[in-house]
């Protein structure tokens, strides 16, 4: 018999969750609270999916939905199909889940239901006041599942690694995200924990805890997680692969050289790479082209998706290299520009704007410094160029074009 008692504590009354501080995803969700569609958060393990869900029960109840109208149940450690879940409830409840009124139905860690989106389509489908949410830890096991049978019936979500901002308002410094101009030393300090702790639980960890915390994580994704899903034969290649990311953020990819560099053949070399891709531990960027198909089929970089685990994986992490990763990361950047000798390290594109940005973590910068960066202004006839430094902070022109230097922990604010 399924237990679903134990996973609704909000079933007491006057009991919440307790969990004060937001993420900025939160907003988002609760604009489509009394949309028709399933919401679905996806993400990589331990950034707060989990916490998300309870949150919005804990405003569900505070807006006056009855706590015996809110149904959560976990996959994560408990094997059961959703009718076993919901005939279990009306048992508890006493009432049948027709004509009694809106049911929100909370479903954590949904991957590991199987075939859970052509069951969910059938509640969707049958019982329109059935409102479901829905989290898991990878794209793939949502997306290509959710596309297929539920289309038009789910908004998706990607819960990241926290942001600058985020980080330190889990650690109450919001004095400094209100007046940055007057604790920029703080921020700098800030900055330099925040690179090594960009999941929830560990804003305020030990140094010791932080890398038992991390191996446990990685492990759980490389030899539990992904292969439940995909077909990994060689679960030591996802680890090996994920290393040399890890050691080489922005490593230049060819599949067929790195193919050849780990004596597997290049098709299973572009599998894998996927899978972590789906997985939420690498981020791809592309060579940038205004034509896309162009872009597509030239050279690609990859990067770790954080900072935190880069430094965890990392043998010996170069520090110029994690400030490139986090900015890429922290821009969610899709390019990087690179042409013969020249080099911008991200390219963001937002409503036509091109946004080049180059990192330089220091503050003697020179102008062959930023040869690549005004190669590409010139190139793509664009009027200004950013540079992320350790502390300098201006503009200048330079032949004809304004170049933006930017600190780090500044960037972060303001664009992370």
């Amino acid at each position: 018999m399924v237990n679903v008692a134990k996973y609704n504590l909000h079933w007491r009354e006057d009991f919440t969750y307790r969990y004060e501080i937001k993420r900025d995803l939160f907003d988002e969700l609760v604009k489509h609270l009394n949309a028709r569609q399933t919401i679905g958060i996806i993400g990589l393990r331990r950034t707060g999916k989990t916490v998300m869900l309870k949150q919005v029960i804990d405003l569900l109840i505070k807006e006056g939905v009855a706590r015996d109208r809110i149904l959560y149940f976990s996959f994560d450690d408990e094997v059961a199909s959703l009718e076993e879940v919901i005939n279990e409830f009306q048992s508890r409840i006493g009432t049948d889940i027709i004509g009694a009124g809106k049911l929100y139905v909370f479903l954590d860690e949904i991957q590991k239901l199987k075939g859970w989106q052509d069951q969910v389509k059938y509640y969707y489908d049958t019982y329109p006041e059935m409102k479901f949410f829905v989290s898991g830890s990878s794209s793939l096991f949502l997306k290509t599942k959710a596309e297929e049978s539920l289309a038009g019936r789910i908004f998706l979500y990607h819960l990241p690694v926290l942001s600058f901002t985020e980080f330190l308002r889990l650690k109450g410094e919001n004095d400094l995200i209100k007046r940055p101009d007057m604790f920029k030393e703080n921020l700098k300090e800030q900055m330099l924990l925040y690179i090594k702790r960009q999941l929830p639980e560990l804003v305020t960890a030990d140094e010791s805890f932080i890398d038992m915390y991390l191996e446990s994580i990685f492990s759980k994704m490389i030899y539990e997680d992904l292969p439940k899903v995909f077909p990994i034969e060689y679960e030591d290649l996802l680890k090996q692969l994920v290393k040399i990311v890890a050691s080489n953020p922005g490593i230049v990819t060819d599949y067929e050289t790195l193919a050849s560099d780990l004596s597997i053949n290049r098709k299973t070399i572009t599998k894998y790479i996927s899978y972590l891709e789906r997985g939420f531990l690498i981020q791809k960027c592309y060579n940038y082209s205004k034509n896309r198909l162009t872009t597509e089929k030239k050279m690609k970089r990859l990067y770790l998706t954080n900072s935190t685990l880069l430094f965890h994986l990392a043998e010996y992490p170069d520090f110029g290299r994690i400030v490139e990763n986090l900015v890429i990361n922290s821009s969610q950047a899709q390019f990087f520009w690179r042409k013969g000798t020249a080099e911008v390290d991200c390219v963001l594109v937002k409503n036509d704007i091109i946004m080049p940005i180059e990192c330089k973590y220091r503050d003697n910068i020179r102008k062959k410094d930023i040869k690549g960066l005004m190669k590409f202004l010139d190139k793509f006839e664009v009027d200004t160029g950013y540079v992320v430094t350790k502390d300098r902070d201006l503009s200048e022109i330079v032949d004809d074009k304004r170049i933006v230097y930017i600190p780090l922990w500044k960037w972060l604010l303001e664009y992370g």
